[in-house]
């Protein structure tokens, strides 16, 4: 069974955003037709290498040998479409998810989340996106992130804290949805979250991953499964 080109579509809308993250910090990449590579060791939470076209092991083995030679051995794989087989070479599964797509629409509904334009409204976001269950010291969204037309902040506040969000990133067929968080318990919050991006780009479908309760969540607001995806782990990958 072949891949579903939905899938494609959105493991390269992710990359656009990886694209983006790395860029702002000043990181090396390159974006090949099959596979989006960090040359520099990659932010928390992201990998080095992302799959991006399904039938080609013996060119992302190569880059991964580049990759462990150069950041003595320890890097991550983003396996876009789980056709991958690099246990023997020192990978381990750290999670597994499903690629998920909703349909393009206007929200049904009007949103009280607002786009976020100021610095010190960025780091009021961070601060309450690491809160809620992505803990690092590390500054991960920069001024210049935030100013690229296509990368748009989203969250919910009251009494000036932030205490949910998400970010879209928009592509040409397509808008992203990634990085959505609560600081408090909410089934809702992902319902929430997808109508602030329906309101930025209602003529576009939304796509992204998710896993566990969050994937429940997306399909009970109208997304589908459009393809499965690990992400790889090497402490010493040996090629």
């Amino acid at each position: 069974m072949g891949v579903d080109p939905r899938a494609i579509i959105a493991a390269n809308n992710n990359a656009d955003l990886y694209a983006a993250m790395f860029a702002s910090h000043g990181l090396g990449y390159e974006r090949l037709a099959y596979a989006f590579v960090g040359k520099d060791r990659p932010p928390p939470f992201y990998s080095n290498l992302t799959v991006l076209s399904p039938d080609h092991a013996d060119e992302i083995a190569l880059q991964l040998r580049t990759l462990a030679q150069n950041l003595n051995g320890a890097i991550g794989l983003k396996d876009s479409f789980c056709d991958l087989d690099f246990e023997l070479n020192g990978f381990d599964m750290l999670f597994d998810a499903s690629w998920i797509w909703r349909e393009a629409g206007p929200p049904n509904s009007s949103s009280a989340w607002e786009r976020l334009e100021a610095e010190a409204d960025l780091l009021l976001w961070e601060a309450a996106w690491k809160q809620s269950g992505s803990p690092t010291s590390q500054r991960m969204f920069t001024t210049e992130l935030m100013a690229r037309p296509e990368i748009i902040f989203l969250g919910h506040r009251t009494g000036g804290e932030f205490h949910a969000g998400c970010i879209a990133n928009i592509s040409e067929t397509c808008v992203g949805i990634s990085n959505v968080f609560s600081r408090l318990p909410s089934d809702s919050v992902f319902a929430q979250a997808t109508e602030a991006v329906a309101s930025i780009a209602p003529h576009l479908p939304i796509v992204g991953y998710e896993s566990g309760k969050v994937l429940d969540h997306a399909r009970r607001v109208g997304f589908t499964t459009v393809g499965d995806l690990r992400i790889l782990v090497a402490k010493a990958a040996r090629f």
